[in-house]
């Protein structure tokens, strides 16, 4: 079991530091004018973060060999130069009430260009999930990895709370996937409205992030 447990986070993190570098070529051309920001002035400051679907079979294939059962992928930019930092971190709800924070960080970031964001989760047994939240800012990463226990949690599900182009609000926190769970069997539905998830589900993890300017 130890075994298995070491090559999972040897997996992840080699996933995280080094496999993650999604050739452009083959991410879909960007639609003309779908922005919010398309018909902006040129003073004004295009802030987005986007969810990247796994649709690209390069990303399943990745998402194969890294040993990773569930992965969400945001790309995000900031033209506002004076946005120069993301902090991320998951919240950890019970039968609707806030438990705790886990695993926060924060890295510096460049404006004016393509960063992504991604969140990992792998079952390293069946008590145990790994999660690694990474962030990468041209070639260099920054990553947070914890785990959280299966316990009596019998159905379990996660998801995206965010589409494409959500824009960014400085300061603001951003919630951007959740991992929702209860006790019994059953038909689960994900809806990407987090208080929701918190008033229906016996579990509920939030990834969130925020943009310091």
């Amino acid at each position: 079991m130890k075994i298995k447990v070491m090559l999972a986070c040897l997996f992840a993190l080699a996933f995280a530091a080094g496999i993650w570098h999604d050739t452009p070529k083959r991410q879909p051309a960007k639609p003309a004018n779908t922005s919010p920001n398309a018909n902006a002035s040129p003073t004004e400051k295009a802030n987005t973060i986007s969810y990247i679907p796994m649709t690209d079979g390069e990303y399943t294939s990745i998402q194969s060999a890294a040993g990773t059962d569930n992965l969400f992928i945001y790309q995000f930019q900031t033209d506002d130069e004076s946005m120069t930092q993301i902090d991320c971190w998951v919240e950890h709800y019970v039968n609707g009430a806030f438990k705790e924070t886990m695993a926060s960080m924060g890295t510096s970031i460049r404006p004016k260009r393509e960063n992504k964001l991604y969140w990992s989760l792998t079952n390293v047994n069946d008590k145990e999930q790994m999660w690694i939240v990474s962030v990468r800012d041209g070639g260099s990463f920054s990553s947070s990895k914890g785990s959280i226990p299966k316990e009596a949690y019998i159905s379990s599900m996660s998801g995206s709370i965010i589409g494409s182009q959500e824009m960014i609000v400085p300061d603001e926190p951003m919630t951007l996937s959740a991992i929702i769970r209860k006790k019994e069997q059953g038909v689960m539905i994900f809806k990407p409205d987090p208080e929701q998830l918190i008033k229906t589900y016996d579990e509920v993890y939030l990834l969130k992030c925020r943009f310091k300017a």
